[in-house]
């Protein structure tokens, strides 16, 4: 091989080894502070992103959520961290509306009458069972699918009204309602077993809100403290 054919190949070589030279990124996109970052990429999906004012922190170079509440910081790179750490600080934070100490008690005005203004006070307490109950009950007094606890209307209404509430899906609205149906008829069994009365038994046909046509049974008696009762 000649000379000049070495030092062509020489050179091509050099050139390929040489580094490409990349542009300077423009810093003022990430010189952000402690400033929240602007949106990039796909939405965030996770609600903790709700609760935390994510920056980036310039002398670690990492990226950090700092909780809106009780200014709590934790690592927020989704890609290394996750959001395990957040979410389980959004579900303990005290400070964050919703969160309060479950074991204690609250003040609740009854309000007596229509007048909202006097009433009796009394403590409430949170308790995702009883609440259940009353969503079952409520679902079979006014007659409503079971769907409609997967409304978004109601989920929202639910939100703002009491945000520890875990919504149910319609399957177990419709093990509620079958549960409260037993739970009912074995408490009227008791009853009748332990008290002596006469019972009177009338029948009625009505028609539901979905046009369906039932039979009523609706059993009247008094009981020892001369007050009428009836049961469907």
């Amino acid at each position: 091989m000649s000379n000049s054919q070495e030092e062509a190949e020489s050179n091509t070589v050099a050139a390929v080894a040489q580094p490409i030279s990349t542009p300077a990124s423009d810093e003022s996109d990430n010189e952000i502070g402690n400033t929240t970052l602007p949106p990039k990429g796909p939405k965030q999906r996770s609600k903790v992103w709700e609760y935390f004012e994510v920056y980036v922190d310039k002398e670690k170079g990492e990226i950090k959520g700092k909780c809106k509440y009780c200014q709590k910081e934790y690592a927020a790179d989704t890609k290394k961290n996750g959001t395990s750490a957040l979410n389980y600080h959004m579900k303990t934070c005290k400070k964050i509306p919703g969160n309060e100490d479950k074991t204690q008690s609250q003040l609740s005005l009854q309000p007596s009458g229509d007048d909202e203004s006097t009433g009796m006070l009394s403590t409430w307490k949170f308790d995702q069972v009883a609440i259940r109950k009353s969503l079952a009950r409520m679902i079979i007094v006014d007659e409503l699918p079971f769907k409609f606890v997967e409304c978004e209307g109601f989920k929202e209404f639910m939100h703002n009204a009491c945000p520890r509430f875990k919504f149910p899906s319609r399957w177990t609205v419709s093990r509620d309602c079958f549960q409260l149906y037993m739970d009912e008829r074995l408490k009227l069994k008791h009853y009748l077993k332990n008290n002596d009365q006469r019972i009177s038994i009338t029948t009625d046909t009505w028609t539901s809100i979905q046009q369906i046509n039932y039979i009523c049974i609706t059993a009247h008696f008094i009981d020892r403290d001369w007050k009428l009762h009836k049961f469907f």
